[in-house]
This record gives structure tokens, sequence and C-alpha cells, in this order.
């Protein structure tokens, strides 16, 4: 059998989806649901009109613009989260005796159903999580609009808070920020092969702790103290290259790790 067939591949692909489509449903569904609670949550528990000390239509316009920017930013966020645990639970199934036996016994390279689950798992809760908030934002202009206010997008602030390459944002802090992100999902993914039980939260409790080791090592150095040009560069590209040795680490673990697996493994871990 060649390590990779497409055809064989496409398969696979179809059986990912078939078997992940109610997960898929309701992750969706999920998501939406929180972005309407963040604007339900704006209207009735933050912004108020008489925090507003302008005349109207102003007070209402200023509002309204808030309420969009504000839940921008926390959607954001939730996606990235969304993104985090959508890698950390990507084989959660696999966990059960009875799934696991019918996983190994596939017909397709260790290659094949692992590239699969990958992309199925970065499309499909990425993708996701951004069209989710697309449609809450859509039904917000929608009540906006019946209720006689000024309809304003909050898609805008969505995109606008994720990290961005903008007038005060240097190109090499924007690649850092966006490497650290992959690196982290890439952790994620590995604590989903490694990890049999609580992945999102004993990944979660790892990064915590290896930021707060670097974050001691920056502050024992005092690397924060450099403030010229060259050494802010020197050390974005001292990060630049860490991030992209640790996202190839952490994929290439993630497939050996799951190239061992057995039917019986260890109670915690799958080794």
């Amino acid at each position: 059998m060649k390590n990779f067939d497409s055809k064989r591949f496409g398969q696979v692909l179809k059986l990912d989806f078939a078997e992940g489509r109610k997960a898929i449903s309701w992750g969706a569904l999920a998501m939406l649901l929180l972005y309407l609670f963040f604007f339900w949550f704006a209207h009735n528990l933050v912004f108020h009109d008489e925090f507003y000390d302008v005349s109207e239509p102003y007070a209402t316009e200023l509002r309204i613009t808030n309420i969009c920017e504000g839940v921008g930013g926390f959607g954001a966020v939730a996606m990235l989260f969304y993104w985090l645990i959508s890698a950390s639970i990507l084989y959660r199934s696999e966990q059960k005796k009875r799934q696991r036996i019918a996983w190994l016994m596939l017909p397709a390279t260790n290659l094949e159903k692992f590239l699969s689950r990958w992309i199925y798992m970065v499309i499909f809760s990425l993708v996701g999580g951004v069209l989710m908030f697309f449609l809450a934002d859509l039904l917000h202009m929608a009540y906006l609009w019946i209720s006689g206010n000024p309809v304003k997008d909050a898609t805008t602030y969505f995109f606008h808070t994720l990290p961005h390459q903008g007038e005060h944002d240097p190109l090499m802090t924007t690649i850092n920020v966006y490497g650290m992100m992959i690196t982290i999902h890439a952790f994620f993914l590995m604590g989903s092969v490694l990890f049999k039980k609580y992945h999102f939260i004993v990944c979660a409790a790892l990064v915590v702790l290896a930021f707060t080791v670097i974050a001691s090592i920056f502050n024992t150095l005092g690397l924060y103290q450099y403030n010229g040009e060259t050494a802010r560069i020197a050390i974005d590209i001292v990060f630049i290259v860490f991030e992209a040795v640790a996202i190839s680490l952490f994929n290439w673990l993630a497939y050996r790790l799951f190239c061992r697996w057995q039917v019986v493994t260890h109670k915690f871990v799958n080794l």
C-alpha cells in the first residue's frame, strides 16, 4: 500500500465528514448562540443610552457603534478559543476502545488518516467560527433595522481585532503573533493525540506554565529593557525561528504519536 493515495485519501475525508457532521452542526450552533448572547448582553447589560451624555440621534449611534465594536472583539477571542478546543478534542471519540479498533482497522495509511482529520478540523473549526459570526451579525443588523436603530456591522471589528498588519503594527510583530497562535494550536493538536482525558484543560495549563516560564526568563535577563530598533528586530527574529521550529516539532510529534497508537494504552496517555 502506498503511503499516500489521492483516491483513498478522498474516501477518508468523506468518512470523517459523514461521522463528524453532527459534531460540526452542534459546534456551529453553539458558536452562533454564543455570538447572539454577546449581542444580547451588550444591548441589555453593558451599553445603555443613559451612559452617553450627548443628544439624540448621536447617543444611539454611539451606543450601537460601541456594541458592534465590543461584540466584534469578544467574538474574535471566542472564535480563537473554539479553534483551540476543536484541536484539543480532535481524537476524543477514538479514546474509546471500540472506536479506536475501528479507526486502526480503517484501510488507509496513517498519513492519510492523520491529514484527513487535520484538514477536517482546521477547515470546519476556523471557517465555521467565522461564518457563524457573520450569520449572527446579519441577524443583529436585521434586528437593528426592524427596531429603527442605525444599522452597523460588527464583522469589521471582528476582523480588526484579529492580529493584522496596520499602521502601528510592524510586520515582524504581526508575523510573531500569528506564529504564536499557530504554535499553540499545534501544541493542542499534539495534546489531542497524546492525552486520553481532559485534553483542553491539560493543554491550557501547560501553555500557561510555558508562558510563565518564558516571562520569568525575560524578566531575569532584562530582555524587555532592550528598546532599540535593532534589538527589537533581533528578538522578533528569534521568536519567529522558535515558533517555526515549535510548529514543525509539535505537528511531527502529533503524527509520530498517532502512528504509535495501539488498542490498549496507558490510562492517561496514548503510549
